[in-house]
């Protein structure tokens, strides 16, 4: 092949890859962080385990749920204003991420079950991973352990975030308490 067809080729190969590149950097830039995102585990007798999406909440208000429809998980989606996000965004930045880490709890005992629910979140500080186990308490037996405040907080937020959208009761554990005076 002649020198000049070749330069033209390699120009335009030079091009297309370089639009490549540069496209996959602009699509990578425009997807929304991901602020919060809570994964349900419940695991039972037998080795019996079944997982869903708790709540994931977007920057840019989208939030993500599974819903239990006839025979089984069904993702629904909704959005929050931009003042909850920054809302929520607050209560992530304040947490001290040194002391949510690893596996917490379990907090609460069940019987011949478990719950995990295994929290992501994007904070000031950076990323923060943990799972929290039994968080949610049983009606008749007591609290295992107490829960941190930070570890409340956030899977309070997470149960408040689900609740808003998905129109379910906040659990027992975040509803604010009664003041005995």
């Amino acid at each position: 092949m002649p020198a000049f067809p070749r330069l033209i080729l390699s120009l335009l190969t030079c091009i297309n890859l370089f639009s490549a590149i540069a496209g996959n950097a602009q699509s990578q830039d425009s997807s929304p962080t991901v602020l919060l995102e809570a994964t349900s585990i419940m695991h039972g007798v037998g080795g019996y385990e079944e997982k869903h999406l708790f709540v994931r909440l977007t920057g840019d208000g989208k939030v993500e749920w599974d819903k239990y429809v006839g025979n089984s998980w069904e993702r629904q989606a909704s959005s929050v204003t931009a003042e909850r996000v920054l809302e929520i965004q607050r209560t992530l930045d304040s947490i001290d991420k040194s002391l949510v880490h690893g596996t917490m709890g379990p907090y609460h005992i069940y019987v011949d079950t478990s719950t995990e629910l295994k929290i992501h979140m994007t904070a000031r500080q950076g990323d923060v991973s943990f799972s929290v186990q039994n968080p949610w308490p049983p009606s008749v037996i007591p609290n295992h352990k107490p829960m941190p405040k930070d570890v409340k907080a956030v899977l309070c937020e997470a149960d408040w975030l689900q609740a808003q959208v998905a129109n379910l009761p906040v659990s027992e554990l975040c509803k604010p308490q009664k003041s005995s005076h």
